[in-house]
């Protein structure tokens, strides 16, 4: 586990600030889950690949030196508030060979393949892609569908 940060919106703020300490009521709406206190994971499997994943778009490269994984699973940026996000993110992992965007999709409603993008999303995908493609060329961008195992 390392420490992460949360994107930011707009106005530079984040959209739901606050920090859990003890175990909430289930969520009802996307407000009930604070942004405080993000953190990124990596899996390491024995004699296999190292997995990195990262749900939220924004981070500080020191805590990610080292890590180097063979997968990257990274959140597309919220907003353009986060100051060159791929080109800073993808060096800091070491270029990896394989990049999984995540959290593009819509948490909100029912699980379907091909995973459904809000047309207000669509951009923020698009754009992840193009930054991984042109700073990460040796990258290969998986787009991930739900219920589908993948080998690395």
């Amino acid at each position: 586990m390392v420490s992460s940060l949360h994107s930011r919106n707009g106005s530079w703020l984040l959209a739901f600030p606050g920090v859990r300490v003890s175990q909430p009521p289930r969520p009802e709406k996307i407000s009930d889950l604070p942004e405080g206190d993000t953190l990124a994971y990596q899996l390491r499997v024995a004699g296999g690949p190292s997995v990195f994943f990262m749900g939220a778009s924004d981070l500080n490269e020191r805590n990610l030196a080292g890590l180097a994984p063979d997968v990257a699973m990274v959140a597309s940026a919220a907003t353009t508030s986060i100051a060159d996000y791929v080109p800073r993110l993808m060096a800091a992992l070491d270029y990896p060979k394989v990049v999984v965007p995540v959290h593009w999709d819509n948490f909100e409603t029912r699980l379907t393949n091909p995973p459904a993008v809000a047309e207000s999303d669509r951009k923020r995908l698009n754009d992840l892609v193009a930054a991984v493609r042109r700073v990460s060329p040796r990258s290969r961008v998986l787009m991930p569908e739900y219920h589908t195992a993948y080998r690395f």
